[in-house]
């Protein structure tokens, strides 16, 4: 049976505008007086207490009724906490599962939309209709709609005919997906921890593939042309002159098919020599300069744990002198191959955001932009050139996945988990055969040392 408050506060739901004043509700011996309803939030939190009121009343009548001395039992997922407590507690538990930070950010993102959605109401009380009106507001309310001053305290409704009347161009399916998947994350966690008795994320499930194909959208792989314009040394060497991550940052990614910030994160460290061979050490290790009292250890990140990895480095790098500009940073005597890389820094927290490719991916996109280049094309075109080229020339895809860090499905995991051990020595056979048949159409400029003698004075301005 609904609870006295039902009625109104349905009335106020269908037009939740301006204010709501009741003067007097009384359940039982219960009475609630003077009360003010001043937006939707208020009005779930006034739906819940009396209803907890009028549940706490029907149980006393039946059990005068009935006369048992045993209590009523509690509904399912009674008590149940706010999801502002829950949201909290989940991301806690995500940083000690040690998530990476910007995953853990687009949790807090996902779940932030959620209770703008629905408001801070009890965990328990989320249900379909709510997941409706949040996809509701991520096709429709505007970009900046968390963010911007402007639309701070505005309902769902509201929101969402502004962006609707602004026009706002649709999300992409993936960007939908990504929020789908969080929020069942979430609560499949709390239905497991016996928070709820089932996640309201059961029913939806992902969208079919779209096979739209975006004709105006750049294809990311480069073609020996594009390699050649964007290494013409009448344009390359005056934009790289200045930094040495803009100089060795890009022939790197250009030859290993490395992530930005696999490259952009590199220390002097990682340059190793094994068994006579000159490699990367795709790796995080510790810095020796954070404060353990954070928790973090480490300024450098991976995708996930196919990423560790040793690339050789290709006969080209070491022709054009990359070993003398080992040489040349090992004598400035800083850690990191290219210290003018910043790897920012949470404005809240101060620690470090672990991303020191940022500061390339911003600075080569410009200069690929000058170059007449399309928007979408950037240093992550390299790694779908190595590998579209490899395959080309027959290199099986677990091969190429040696030099790439991907990881490759399994499918006997048990056997190939527990069973059949890699050799050093053939993976590292494995990947110089095959990156013996990636010859870009380009020559890297030779480099001469002390070529970078300003960036790397005692005055330079460097970040650890």
């Amino acid at each position: 049976m609904p609870s006295p408050a039902s009625p109104i506060l349905s009335q106020y739901f269908n037009n939740p505008t301006g204010q709501l004043v009741i003067q007097s509700i009384r359940i039982g011996k219960a009475e609630f007086n003077n009360i003010q309803v001043q937006d939707r939030a208020g009005a779930l939190h006034l739906q819940e207490l009396i209803q907890a009121t009028y549940d706490h009343v029907e149980r006393m009548r039946r059990r005068r009724r009935c006369g048992t001395r045993y209590p009523e039992p509690l509904p399912v997922a009674t008590p149940a906490r706010l999801l502002s407590a829950e949201v909290e507690d989940f991301l806690l538990d995500k940083g000690r599962q040690n998530n990476r930070r910007t995953t853990i950010g687009a949790y807090r993102k996902t779940l932030d939309i959620l209770k703008l959605t629905c408001g801070d109401i009890s965990i328990a009380r989320i249900d379909h209709t709510h997941i409706y009106q949040m996809w509701e507001v991520l096709r429709w309310a505007p970009k900046d709609f968390l963010t911007n001053t402007a639309y701070r305290g505005l309902s769902v409704e509201a929101l969402v005919r502004i962006g609707q009347a602004s026009g706002r161009a649709q999300p992409a399916n993936a960007t939908l997906e990504l929020h789908r998947r969080l929020l069942s994350s979430f609560f499949n966690t709390l239905a497991r921890a016996r928070a709820i008795p089932h996640s309201p994320m059961e029913a939806f499930k992902p969208a079919k593939e779209d096979l739209i194909k975006d004709t105006a959208q750049a294809d990311r792989l480069l073609t020996a042309a594009d390699v050649q314009k964007i290494f013409n040394p009448t344009t390359f060497l005056p934009w790289a002159k200045k930094y040495p991550h803009r100089f060795w940052g890009v022939w790197i990614g250009l030859y290993t098919g490395a992530r930005v910030n696999e490259v952009a994160q590199l220390k002097v460290s990682d340059v190793i020599q094994e068994d006579g061979t000159w490699c990367f050490s795709i790796q995080k290790t510790a810095d020796a300069d954070l404060a353990k009292s954070t928790g973090q250890r480490s300024r450098q990140s991976l995708k996930g744990a196919s990423a560790i990895r040793k690339i050789p480095i290709h006969p080209e790098l070491l022709k054009a002198g990359f070993l003398d500009y080992l040489a040349d940073i090992k004598a400035f005597g800083h850690p990191r191959l290219f210290p003018h890389l910043s790897a920012g820094a949470n404005r809240m927290t101060g620690e470090s955001n672990a991303h020191y490719g940022q500061g390339l991916v911003n600075q080569f996109a410009a200069y690929l932009k000058g170059l007449g280049f399309a928007k979408g094309i950037g240093f992550h075109a390299f790694r779908h050139t190595l590998a579209t080229e490899l395959d080309a020339k027959g290199v099986r895809e677990e091969h190429i996945a040696l030099i790439t860090g991907h990881s490759v499905s399994k499918k006997v995991p048990v056997l190939q988990e527990n069973y059949i051990h890699k050799s050093q020595e053939l993976v590292r056979q494995t990947q110089i055969h095959a990156l013996a048949l990636y010859r870009p159409a380009v020559t890297p400029t030779p480099y001469v040392r002390g070529q970078f003698r300003a960036r790397l004075c005692k005055t330079a301005k460097v970040y650890p």
